[in-house]
C-alpha cells in the first residue's frame, strides 16, 4: 500500500471512528426543510455529499482539500439558515485537528456569503429609490449605494476564490461610483472640504 492508500484509509478509519449518525441525520432534515426539498432529494444528497467531504478532508483524506468552500458555496447561495450553518459546524468540529481552521473558515465563509446575497436585493431596492432625490445628497446618496452594490459582489467574489479580473472590475465600478459622489459633496455642498480625498493613498505594488 501506497502513501497515499495509507493517508486515505487512515482519514476514513477516523472518519468511521468519529462519525455521529444523531447529528448527521438531524442536518439532514434540517437542510430539508430550508430547501424546500423531500429528504431523499438530489438536492439534498447533494449537500450532505459536501458535507461528508468536508468531514472526510478534516480527518486527513487528501482529496477534498477546496471541500470547505465548496460547502461554504452552496450553503450561502442556497439561503441555508444560520441555525442549520451552526449545525453542521458542530457537526464538523468532531473532525477537526489541531490547528486545521477549516471548519471555522466553513462557518464564517458561510455566513458572510448567506448575508450578502440577502443583502443584495435589499442595497438594490434602496439605490432605485435615492435614485429619484432630487438634490446633491440625494444623488450622492445614490452614488454611495450604487458603489456598496459593486463593492459587496467584489466581496462575494473574494469569499467564494472567485476570478481576479472579475473581482477587479467590480472594484473598478465601485470606486468609479465613490468618485462620483464626492463630486456631488464637492461640487455642490455647503462645505466641499468635507468631500476632497485627493491626498488619500491607494496601495500600490512595492508598498
Amino acid at each position: 500500500m501506497n502513501t497515499t492508500d495509507t493517508t486515505t484509509q487512515q482519514a476514513l478509519n477516523r472518519y468511521n471512528r468519529l462519525f455521529d449518525n444523531g447529528q448527521y441525520t438531524a442536518i439532514a432534515a434540517m437542510l430539508a426543510a430550508d430547501l424546500h426539498a423531500d429528504r431523499d432529494s438530489s438536492r439534498v444528497a447533494d449537500a450532505m455529499n459536501l458535507i461528508t467531504d468536508l468531514a472526510l478532508s478534516l480527518n486527513g483524506h487528501p482529496h477534498y482539500d477546496a471541500a470547505w468552500l465548496k460547502l461554504a458555496a452552496f450553503c450561502g447561495q442556497n439561503a441555508v439558515t444560520i441555525p442549520t450553518i451552526d449545525a453542521i459546524y458542530t457537526y464538523l468540529l468532531i473532525f477537526q485537528q489541531v490547528k486545521d481552521t477549516r471548519a471555522d473558515d466553513f462557518e464564517g465563509t458561510a455566513k458572510a456569503l448567506l448575508k450578502s446575497y440577502e443583502s443584495l436585493d435589499t442595497l438594490r431596492a434602496a439605490v432605485s429609490c435615492a435614485n429619484g432625490v432630487h438634490s446633491w445628497r440625494g444623488r450622492m446618496a445614490y452614488e454611495l449605494l450604487a458603489a456598496a452594490d459593486y463593492l459587496s459582489q467584489a466581496a462575494i467574489q473574494l469569499l467564494m476564490h472567485g476570478n481576479l479580473s472579475y473581482i477587479r472590475e467590480k472594484l473598478q465600478s465601485g470606486l468609479r461610483r465613490l468618485t462620483g459622489a464626492l463630486y456631488e459633496g464637492v461640487r455642490y455642498s455647503e462645505s466641499p472640504d468635507a468631500f476632497e480625498f485627493q491626498n488619500t493613498h491607494f496601495p500600490r505594488i512595492g508598498d
